[in-house]
């Protein structure tokens, strides 16, 4: 990895990072945090990986669920990995999909993660038992909220691709 690749990487995990700490300093509902926070790290999950190669998506796919887990927002560790799985899938369907139609590689970026986290968690569900509200609570958020965000990021990332050339 050169320095650019490295400097971009970090840049974009830090943005990544800023982001979930919003949550942490300024008082948003959850439902706006989920999708205004979602957006903004599949964004630069999309915008390493079209910029600087999977291997940076990746970082910032894996960093991220750790980090939301110290934060208290993964209420338990045997979450990151499903995470870190649902967004290594919306990372490596990114960069398939680069340069093609920003709908169509939205909606299949998206619909890849979302299937990767709600069928993660459906699994997970079937093997430890967690209380009702928390469980439908998740897999509420690994729904159709994983579709908006993960379509939001693609665009949004096609847009500033652009942009930037």
């Amino acid at each position: 990895m050169g320095v650019r690749t490295i400097t971009g990487t970090a840049v974009l995990l830090a943005v990544a990072l800023l982001a979930q700490a919003l949550r942490l300093f300024v008082p948003i509902p959850n439902t706006v945090s989920m999708f205004l926070i979602g957006t903004i790290v599949g964004l630069a999950m999309v915008m390493a990986t079209w910029r600087y190669g999977t291997t940076s998506g990746l970082i910032i796919a894996w960093v991220t669920p750790v980090v939301a887990f110290m934060q208290g927002m993964l209420p338990f560790m045997p979450f990151i990995p499903i995470v870190g799985l649902g967004s290594s899938v919306f990372v490596l369907l990114a960069y398939v999909m680069k340069g093609r139609n920003s709908i169509l590689a939205a909606m299949i970026c998206a619909l890849g993660k979302a299937a990767v986290l709600y069928g993660g968690f459906t699994i997970l569900f079937m093997g430890i038992h967690i209380g009702g509200p928390i469980r439908t609570a998740i897999l509420f958020s690994m729904g159709w909220p994983q579709l908006v965000t993960g379509v939001l990021a693609v665009l949004f990332a096609a847009l500033i691709d652009r942009r930037v050339g």
